[in-house]
């Protein structure tokens, strides 16, 4: 198995293509949000794939931050999309909660990124730790290489979970939390289409996310244009107040 930037390329248009049809034919916004973010993803690998394994270059290292931050910012179109299969009522008396827990997962992770003296270096072989900033080849698409502080470090989980167990606000914002509202359809999808496949689809813990960032868009894609749309909305969940089911409308 072997992806390259034309791959990458292609699969951007698609996505940013159905985007706006998607935008255009007035499909819900949290919708074609996420997948208009997770499709300029594609379109920065495929910028990547041009100045892979070049260390030295600037464009690579600068492509390399922008995955990262990319990756920070996740959360919240996650949570967006996840938020869409809940009823009404209950999103409108979470949303800002739970951006709010977004947004300081996306600090927490930007501090992660300057080298603190006090919280030394995350450790090699964990989740995109390397000693370097670069773009680099996996086993069959990109690499991240980024060196990270290491003030998670006390956090320790010795398996395909590195990625999670070094981010934890990431884990703890992009998947526990909208299951914990009750999304929990299109998070367990999500979780095993996504992150778990990843993981299986390589034995590189850097080139998981990019990998991960990937199966993104064919999650999105069958959100938006199949049936299993209608499959992921949740009409009860046990945290919520008993109330009368309400109407279809309310979603």
């Amino acid at each position: 198995m072997c992806w390259s930037g034309e791959a990458s390329a292609v699969l951007a248009v698609v996505g940013i293509t159905t985007t706006a049809y998607a935008a255009y034919k007035k499909e819900p916004a949290p919708l074609w949000m996420a997948l208009g973010y997770f499709s300029s993803m594609e379109l920065l690998q495929a910028f990547t794939y041009s100045v892979i394994d070049q260390c030295s270059l600037p464009s690579n290292q600068i492509a390399t931050i922008l995955g990262y931050l990319h990756i920070t910012f996740q959360p919240f179109f996650i949570n967006m999309l996840s938020m869409y299969f809940i009823p009404r009522h209950v999103r409108n008396k979470i949303q800002w909660p739970v951006y709010a827990i977004c947004f300081i997962s996306a600090i927490i992770m930007l501090l992660q990124l300057y080298p603190f003296e006090w919280a030394g270096s995350c450790p090699l072989g964990r989740g995109l730790c390397a000693d370097r900033l670069c773009s680099v080849s996996g086993e069959w698409h990109i690499a991240w290489d980024v060196p990270t502080n290491g003030m998670l470090n006390f956090i320790t989980v010795d398996s395909w979970a590195s990625f999670l167990s070094l981010y934890p606000t990431y884990f703890f914002a992009g998947i526990l939390l909208p299951f914990l509202y009750g999304s929990w359809r299109f998070t367990v999808y999500h979780f095993l289409v996504g992150p778990r496949l990843a993981m299986l689809l390589t034995s590189n813990p850097n080139e998981a996310a990019a990998i991960w960032c990937l199966l993104s868009i064919g999650i999105l894609l069958l959100v938006v244009k199949t049936p299993i749309r209608q499959f992921m909305f949740v009409k009860s969940w046990w945290l919520w107040p008993k109330q009368t089911v309400r109407k279809r409308s309310d979603v």
